[in-house]
C-alpha cells in the first residue's frame, strides 16, 4: 500500500497542475544542467546551462548560462551573487543577448526541520543588446521566492540516498526602473514538482511551472505559460552535503 505521505504529495502536485491547466496549455520546455562544487563546508560554487524554447508562432528560444557562487554563514542565512550571459531569439525578427549580475541572500525558517521554508531574495541588475541594431538597454529588478520542500518517503531532507521529495514555491518579480523590450518580461511564477536523489552526486526534479509574463516587444500585453522544466544536478565534492541547490 502507498504510504499516505506519498499520495498526499502525488495529489497535491496533480491539483496544481489542473489548476494551472485551466488557464494556461504546456507550451515551454526548459532543460537545466546544475553543476555544483562545495568547498570548506561553507562555499558553493554552482555552474548552470539551461535551454528554453517556445514551439508556437513566432518561436522563441533561449540560452543562458550562469555561474552563482554561495556563503552559508550561518544555517539561516546564505548569502549568493551571480553572473549570467544568455542569447535570445525573441521572434522572427528579433534576437537580443544579455548580461545579467546578481546578488541576493536566502533566510532559512527551518534549517533541519522535515518540512524546509525559506524565502529568497535577490536584487538583479539587466544588461541587454539588439543584436540588430548595437543598441544597449539597461533595467534593474528585484525577486522575492517563497519555497517550501519536503521529503516524501524519508524523515527528513537529509536522511540520505533513494529520496523522494516535492517541491513548492511562488516568485514575483519587482522592476525598479523599467521594463526592458523582450517577449517575456517574468512577473509572476509558480511552481510544482517531484524531486528524487539518487545519491550525493545526482539528483533529478520535474516541476510544473506556471508564469504570468508580459510582452514588451510590440503592443505591451500580459500572457500566461504553462512550463515543463527538467533538472539534473549533479554535486562534485562530498566537503558539504546539500539536499538542495538553487534556482
Amino acid at each position: 500500500m502507498t504510504p499516505a505521505w506519498i499520495r498526499a504529495g502525488v495529489s497535491l502536485l496533480l491539483f496544481l497542475s489542473a489548476t494551472v491547466e485551466g488557464k494556461s496549455q504546456v507550451n515551454q520546455a526548459w532543460a537545466e544542467y546544475m553543476l555544483n562544487y562545495p568547498f570548506a563546508n561553507q562555499f558553493n560554487i554552482e555552474f548552470a546551462p539551461t535551454y528554453a524554447v517556445y514551439e508556437g508562432s513566432p518561436r522563441w528560444s533561449t540560452f543562458s548560462f550562469m555561474i552563482t557562487p554561495e556563503w552559508s554563514p550561518s544555517e539561516r542565512f546564505d548569502i549568493q551573487c551571480a553572473a549570467m550571459v544568455n542569447r535570445t531569439n525573441q521572434n522572427n525578427t528579433r534576437s537580443t543577448d544579455e548580461i545579467r549580475e546578481m546578488i541576493g541572500t536566502r533566510i532559512n525558517f527551518t534549517p533541519h526541520k522535515r518540512i524546509l521554508t525559506r524565502l529568497l531574495v535577490r536584487f538583479e541588475q539587466r544588461n541587454l543588446q539588439n543584436i540588430e541594431t548595437g543598441e544597449w538597454t539597461h533595467s534593474n529588478r528585484t525577486r522575492f521566492r517563497a519555497e517550501t520542500i519536503a521529503p516524501l518517503n524519508k524523515p527528513t531532507m537529509f536522511s540520505g540516498d533513494q529520496l523522494l521529495y516535492l517541491t513548492l514555491d511562488a516568485e514575483a518579480f519587482v522592476v525598479i526602473d523599467h521594463n526592458l523590450e523582450e517577449r517575456y518580461t517574468n512577473r509572476y511564477r509558480f511552481r510544482a514538482g517531484l524531486g528524487y536523489r539518487l545519491n550525493y552526486t545526482w539528483r533529478f526534479e520535474l516541476q510544473y511551472m506556471y508564469q504570468v509574463a508580459r510582452n514588451t516587444v510590440d503592443t505591451e500585453f500580459d500572457s500566461s505559460d504553462g512550463i515543463i522544466r527538467i533538472r539534473i544536478k549533479q554535486f562534485l565534492n562530498r566537503a558539504k552535503p546539500k539536499s538542495d541547490a538553487n534556482d
